[in-house]
């Protein structure tokens, strides 16, 4: 740098515009080049009309990026002089020269970056790897050795346990938040996203895979997560673990589980895409769109939930309608149950025979309702489940193992049912109705307090059609207004 400062400020002709130097970037491509793209704009600006650099090779790491810059540096009056090769653009001959020098240059390029890989494959092999980064809970000791960091290893250790106690990466992250757990790199929230990379890096139980990513042998390389186009290196007990392995391995079995039991839930209902009991199901009465959860005067006393129409959000002009808060709609629908439970044998019941009066194909109704029967079983072993897991009677693994075992039973069900419906003309509201009836049937008790899986087993969509009416629009079609309010529940 001091050596070219002095040659231009010791030229009279000349006026110092600046130093463009990228230092410790050994890239390909231009565009991680700050200082390099930063020479250019100052160029687009008429900041600077003339560039002196050392070589080609310093100026472009490749032969496109080269004469790209070249041409339209030159197209804007402004010279490139190369010391080194001795060119200058605005010469006649220049771009020929260049176009051959750049393409060397590059070659080197390229052939000292195999070479660098081919060195750190052999210290793969070898086993002799160390990362230059570590992952949260690890340190390097002072002999540059692996050691753990104890305040983070507790983090490590309690992100671990809540998820074998069954809850998600969401869950945690918004708890470890929430309490302000620190991030290593100082983040105001936990991602999910960090926490299940948190769960899955086999360097927490004293591993470590090597080559997990690998840079494209060509231009322009590109860094690629090794999906198996590279050989990975597995190094056993290199250092000291934080989780035992078996304990890692149960997390691996849970979220392998959760990936068969959503993409199977997928195909149906998607409820396990929801992440609050009234996620997608909320519907705006005057625009059709969906409403999103808000938590407004988050952190105070009368800190508040609340379901809003997303049209409303983006600009109340378009829609007026307002809010409704979370615990209306809860206590709404503990009054609905209620009154279904009391009184289905006059509202569903006559319902389900006019419904079935409509239709022919009476020799499929016996099946219908042995299938019926069949979901209504399958949908209360479900619900059992899902209250003893609550309660914490049940382990996670055998709840998920259970749960997949009855998800699927009822997806083969639903289907059976569906194909007989097409056949006989059967009638699909009419069956449900009667699935709601014997659900209803089979409850004991009225509800108290509101329950999210007889909710999601009941309802399809809620209607906002006011600030101080909603309708449930239950899984047969019908529609039931409930009142909201402070004056309800």
């Amino acid at each position: 740098m001091e050596y070219y400062t002095r040659l231009i400020e010791s030229n009279d002709a000349w006026t110092f515009a600046g130093i463009y130097a990228d230092e410790g970037i050994s890239g390909t491509g231009k565009d991680k080049r700050d200082e390099f793209l930063r020479l250019i704009a100052d160029c687009e600006a008429k900041k600077v009309d003339m560039v002196i650099t050392k070589s080609i090779s310093r100026f472009a790491r490749n032969t496109a990026d080269c004469i790209e810059t070249v041409r339209k540096l030159k197209a804007l009056g402004i010279a490139v002089f190369f010391e080194k090769e001795n060119i200058n653009i605005m010469s006649a001959e220049s771009e020929l020269l260049m176009t051959v020098l750049s393409s060397i240059a590059q070659e080197e390029s390229i052939s000292t970056s195999k070479n660098n890989r081919w060195a750190i494959q052999k210290r793969f092999m070898k086993g002799e790897w160390k990362p230059s980064y570590l992952p949260y809970g690890y340190m390097k000791g002072k002999d540059g050795g692996i050691v753990i960091n104890e305040e983070e290893a507790a983090i490590v250790k309690r992100i671990y346990t809540d998820y074998l106690n069954g809850k998600g990466t969401y869950v945690i992250a918004k708890e470890l938040t929430e309490e302000g757990v620190p991030t290593r790199k100082g983040a105001e929230a936990w991602g999910e996203n960090v926490v299940k990379e948190i769960l899955t890096n086999e360097k927490y139980y004293g591993d470590m895979l090597l080559q997990k990513t690998f840079t494209t042998d060509t231009l322009p390389f590109q860094r690629k997560r090794n999906r198996g186009q590279k050989q990975c290196y597995c190094i056993a007990n290199d250092h000291e673990p934080i989780i035992p392995k078996e304990q890692a391995k149960r997390v691996r079995e849970i979220m392998e589980q959760r990936k068969i039991e959503k993409a199977m839930v997928d195909t149906d209902t998607r409820k396990y895409n929801q992440r609050y009991p009234f996620s997608s199901k909320i519907q705006c009465g005057e625009c059709g769109s969906n409403f999103k959860r808000q938590i407004i005067f988050k952190g105070k006393p009368y800190e508040t939930v609340q379901w809003c129409c997303t049209r409303h959000i983006r600009n109340r002009m378009e829609c007026s309608m307002t809010a409704v808060k979370d615990n209306h709609i809860k206590a709404a629908f503990i009054n609905l149950y209620n009154k279904l439970k009391s009184n289905y044998d006059k509202i569903l019941t006559p319902l389900a025979e006019d419904l079935k009066k409509l239709h022919c194909g009476r020799e499929y109704e016996s099946q219908v309702r042995k299938i019926n029967k069949k979901i209504t079983e399958l949908t209360e072993q479900s619900h059992v489940l899902s209250r003893l897991r609550s309660k914490g009677y049940l382990d996670s693994v055998l709840f998920i193992e259970q749960s997949n075992l009855i998800t699927k039973q009822l997806c083969e069900a639903k289907k059976q049912r569906s194909k007989l419906f097409e056949h006989s003309g059967f009638n699909d509201e009419a069956a449900r109705t009667e699935e709601l009836i014997a659900f209803l049937k089979k409850q004991d008790d009225f509800m108290e307090s509101f329950d999210e899986s007889i909710f999601s087993l009941m309802v399809e969509k809620i209607i906002v059609r006011s600030k101080l009416e909603i309708a449930f629009r239950l899984i047969n079609g019908l529609e039931l207004p409930e009142i909201i309010g402070e004056e309800v529940g």
